[in-house]
């Protein structure tokens, strides 16, 4: 799905970039393309959120050792993480294209659409830690219990693993 939103993407820009080429002033291609920038941004935004939500929910399955669950929201994190990849190799081109057709600062929605980006990406960062460190100390415990139930005493034995190794076979035909 990644591939087949990310070649959409890119057509959609190629195709806007060249209306804009054709047939729009600088101002009017600047503003085009800051349009698009713009909903990039905010599809940024909105997979980052759903993504936070994700990790919130894959921390509960790890806290309820639900590996089912875990597995699930892995997959999904996967998946997310693939949008947000697809979605900012097209960003960087358009807003390099951006730069080249207006010099001037970007406009403050634009700033404050990245200055959120930064902090959910860092907010990503510490939620993604904490579930990494929540499953290796669950995978720790269950590595312990798993030790201890091998060593345990109670663990049955062959009647015959005492009787130490035989030195003849006797074959009755």
């Amino acid at each position: 799905m990644t591939g087949v939103f990310q070649g959409y993407l890119s057509q959609n820009i190629e195709k806007e970039s060249k209306v804009a080429r054709g047939n729009l002033s600088s101002a009017n291609q600047s503003r085009v393309l800051l349009g698009r920038l713009k909903d990039l941004l905010r599809a940024q935004q909105s997979r980052l959120d759903s993504y936070l939500a994700v990790l919130d929910r894959q921390y509960e399955a790890i806290e309820n050792e639900g590996s089912e669950d875990i597995l699930f929201y892995t997959e999904l994190e996967e998946k997310i993480g693939r949008e947000l990849l697809a979605i900012q190799k097209v960003c960087i081109p358009l807003e390099r294209l951006y730069h080249a057709t207006d010099t001037a600062e970007p406009p403050i929605d634009i700033r404050a659409l990245k200055t959120t980006l930064e902090a959910r990406k860092k907010e990503v960062q510490i939620r993604s830690r904490r579930n990494r460190d929540l499953l290796a100390q669950r995978m720790t415990l269950l590595r312990a219990q798993i030790h201890s139930l091998q060593a345990s005493p109670l663990r049955r034995t062959s009647i015959y693993a005492k009787a130490g190794i035989p030195s003849r076979i006797d074959i009755w035909m």
